[in-house]
């Protein structure tokens, strides 16, 4: 597996057809809900098998310490093989050479044991995000 990082609006074509294929016709949200303006000015992380994208996540660094994880996909046929932990390892890491001393993601309900097993522990209230209800989760780092 190749992992590429992308710098804030670089090569994000990669990125946005993973996206596109699990949040989009998986999950059903609308391009519109799916790609925002934040996509063009933060980094991207994306692992290829081959020249394939098949995982992508992105990071949010803020200066006031602290970090977000987000859009964290993994294309159906390669789900099992530890890819999604992967991205987050490496998403967390980077955030921690970056200087951040907190991290965050809005996770789905489904996915909070998955984020859990990083340390990440849930906030707030549930709440709908598109269709599909969300928790907001942090952790130090």
């Amino acid at each position: 597996m190749k992992t590429v990082w992308y710098a804030a609006g670089k090569a994000f074509e990669e990125s946005k057809a993973v996206r596109r294929a699990v949040f989009i016709d998986e999950q059903g949200y609308t391009e519109e809900e799916e790609f925002d303006e934040i996509d063009l000015s933060v980094p991207h992380l994306v692992l290829f098998d081959g020249e394939t994208p098949v995982a992508t996540g992105r990071l949010i660094l803020s200066l006031d310490g602290t970090a977000k994880l987000g859009r964290i996909a993994v294309l159906k046929s390669y789900r099992g093989q530890h890819l999604g932990a992967e991205i987050v390892k490496k998403l967390l890491s980077k955030a921690k050479e970056s200087g951040a001393k907190r991290a965050y993601v809005s996770a789905q309900v489904y996915a909070v044991p998955f984020y859990n097993r990083f340390g990440f522990k849930e906030y707030g209230s549930e709440y709908l995000d598109g269709r599909i209800p969300h928790i907001d989760m942090d952790m130090p780092l």
